[in-house]
């Protein structure tokens, strides 16, 4: 199993990705305590507002997920395509 490390965040936005990275079989570490054993992919995330839009950012250590989302009272919707950049 994967183990996902991530800063310790109260957000509501943080809360849904720890709550769905745990959905999909991930471990996730938020306390930065890890075993001995364990080498956790440390995930960063970000969400910007520029021109009316929301850009969120996933990063990895390996690869970086973007994509802009228009806000609306129902939720967002996705405003661009996703953007993948593989890191070396």
């Amino acid at each position: 199993m994967t183990t996902i490390k991530m800063d310790k965040d109260t957000s509501e936005y943080a809360t849904a990705l720890e709550a769905a990275l745990k959905g999909w079989g991930y471990a996730v570490v938020t306390d930065g305590k890890v075993e001995k054993d364990q080498k956790p992919v440390e995930l960063a995330w970000s969400l910007d507002s520029f021109d009316g839009q929301i850009l969120a950012r996933l990063t990895m250590p390996s690869i970086a997920l973007g994509r802009a989302y228009s806000p609306a009272a129902a939720g967002a919707t996705p405003a661009s395509p996703l953007s993948i950049m593989r890191r070396n």
